[in-house]
């Protein structure tokens, strides 16, 4: 139990000095550190957080202004990238070709 709890300790020490590592970088922004655990790591966390809300998939704690996240791994949906098609953009000329090309044509539909 001892060794347990010192395993846990040793971990929170350890993310203070990532935390304040990170704040030193950019002292005036919010931070925000996310692990990707595996279940076991996962589950070993979450057992030393009772107090907290917790999750199915994560936890989420607060260290000196910066939060960390941990989130179990693989419970999350990644979004899939789509491909734009690419913006096609006009010369003035072929602008100027389109705006006579489409007042003609209203007009013989007018006429």
């Amino acid at each position: 139990m001892a060794e347990d709890k010192a395993g846990i300790d040793s971990i929170l020490e350890n993310l203070a000095l990532i935390t304040d590592g990170v704040q030193a970088l950019f002292p005036t922004s919010k931070s925000v550190l996310i692990y990707e655990l595996n279940s076991g790591d996962f589950t070993y966390v979450k057992s030393h957080f009772k107090n907290i809300k917790i999750d199915e998939n994560q936890i989420k704690i607060d260290i000196s202004g910066t939060e960390v996240i941990f989130i179990l791994e693989n419970s999350y949906k990644q979004e899939q990238i789509k491909e734009e098609e690419p913006v096609q953009v006009k010369t003035k000329w072929e602008k100027i070709k389109l705006f006579f090309t489409t007042k003609s044509s209203e007009s013989t539909v007018k006429g």
